[in-house]
């Protein structure tokens, strides 16, 4: 394995600050301390650093540090050595914590002189601001942030992660305030999703190579499918998830964006408007046909006994829908997406299967393009290959995507916090993603409603609920099992 060159990377030149709001948070720990920490090991932080948790927690900078510390330990423990505990020393003396409200304005006033007693006064201070907090939160965050920055004259760029808003009228609600305050370059929403090696592969592969080009258009192409299975449950977020259910949490952005990136146009100008917009002119076009048999429900056998709260709920762990892309090249090819949890595997990949040619018999396996996304990160082309009298699957070309060098050698978030820092928004949402992601999952989850759909439950480890296989009946297709 290639190991980075850390004297090419990119590295921050300005004094810089980064804050985490709701640092006391499960996302922090899981993720974002982490992401520094390995943004930290490859030399990326300028001299001049601070790292700020921002909570409403009662806690010292000592205990902070002390929590900050595990969370990075425990993410590396299989390769911790001696080397990391001096940069992990080093990085925390540049670590704080400050204790707040999030929508009290003095307290983002006390904030910002603590910073300055910090030493970091000057115009030429670069701030990012993650918001680890709940969308219930987000507004008043982004007004005190406002009121005490001067988002026009500073350098101030907020990370946003999903979910944005719960419907298309919430998520244009918060638009509206944020742009009240803040320019478009200043916002980063974010969807790990767009972090994964493997996905960010796909425009340059796609863009340089002649052979994955051409197999990745309408009328090439006979399905796709995108699936993204987990043996875990809700777990400690079930008071979120149940308010929430599988479709807003991970088909909305997830799955969304992988079919996005996966059928969108490669514009010959790779900037992230342009990138953006032909992400947007796909969701855009989406259509889901109001059918009981394009959408499929399910809910593992022990959710209800998890919680008392969600005693009595319907709220879907499983669901697989089918939509169509509207427009001339995409005509009639069926798009299928499943996720679920409590699962028989976790599983996450995409597969996209290329039309035979007509002399074909229905019987044979047809050529697929697979993507990886878990547990490993690859692209590969699948063939049949005749030998003798036996066909046999071969690959024509793989991408492991998962090699290490320079940017890749960073976890999902740490890529994308490198973007933030770069200013480049290519791997971010846009306002017009979201606003289409939003409305075609509305349209699924009203059909829901007025049909007064319930989830079919399903036992623990399976495949999910059997009415998933509905989605294919009548077609030539199946959901493919990618061992």
């Amino acid at each position: 394995m290639k190991k980075a060159d850390f004297n090419t990377i990119f590295r921050i030149r300005d004094p810089f600050v980064f804050t985490v709001f709701g640092a006391s948070g499960d996302l922090a720990q899981l993720k974002i301390f982490p992401a520094l920490f390995a943004l930290a090991e490859q030399k990326r932080f300028p001299e001049k650093l601070a790292i700020i948790g921002y909570a409403r927690s009662k806690i010292e900078t000592a205990e902070f540090r002390t929590i900050f510390a595990d969370s990075v330990k425990k993410y590396y423990h299989g390769t911790w050595g001696a080397y990391q505990d001096e940069i992990l020393e080093e990085l925390l003396s540049s670590v704080h914590y400050f204790s707040g409200q999030y929508d009290q304005v003095d307290d983002f006033s006390g904030y910002k002189k603590f910073i300055e007693v910090l030493g970091f006064e000057s115009k030429e201070t670069v701030h990012i601001a993650y918001f680890s907090v709940p969308p219930f939160v987000v507004e008043s965050i982004t007004l005190g942030l406002a009121e005490v920055f001067e988002p026009q004259e500073n350098d101030l760029r907020l990370i946003l992660e999903k979910p944005f808003g719960e419907d298309e009228k919430s998520a244009s609600a918060l638009f509206n305030v944020l742009h009240k305050n803040y320019k478009n370059q200043q916002l980063y929403f974010l969807d790990h999703y767009l972090g994964k090696k493997a996905v960010r592969s796909l425009i340059p592969l796609r863009h340089m190579n002649r052979i994955l080009n051409t197999m990745l258009k309408g009328k090439e192409i006979a399905s796709i499918q995108i699936s993204a299975l987990e043996p875990m449950g809700v777990g400690d977020r079930v008071g979120y998830f149940d308010e929430v259910g599988t479709i807003k949490d991970v088909v909305q952005s997830h799955l969304l964006q992988i079919l996005a990136m996966t059928t969108m146009s490669i514009p010959v100008d790779a900037s992230a408007e342009r990138v953006q917009e032909e992400r947007a002119a796909i969701l855009e076009a989406l259509e889901f046909r109001p059918e009981k048999k394009n959408i499929s429900l399910g809910q593992y056998e022990a959710y209800k006994s998890e919680d008392p709260k969600v005693s009595n709920s319907d709220t879907e762990t499983f669901a697989a829908a089918k939509l169509f892309i509207n427009r001339e090249s995409w005509y009639d090819v069926p798009i299928f997406l499943r996720t679920g949890k409590k699962l028989h595997e976790k599983h996450t990949y995409l597969v996209v299967e290329l039309k035979k040619f007509k002399f074909q018999g229905e019987d044979e396996e047809p050529n697929r393009v697979i993507i990886e996304f878990y547990p490993t990160e690859s692209i590969q082309i699948r063939l049949l290959d005749e030998d003798g009298a036996t066909l046999r699957h071969g690959e024509i070309a793989a991408s492991e995507s998962i090699a290490c060098f320079g940017d890749y050698c960073l976890p999902e978030h740490g890529l994308l916090l490198l973007d933030v820092i770069r200013g480049d928004n290519r791997y971010f949402l846009s306002q017009s993603e979201i606003i289409a992601s939003w409305r075609i999952t509305d349209q699924v989850i009203n059909f829901i409603a007025s049909e007064n759909l319930k989830p079919e439950i399903y036992k623990t480890g399976t495949e999910g609920p059997n009415s998933q296989h509905d989605l294919m009946e009548g077609t030539k297709f199946k959901w493919y099992d990618n061992h």
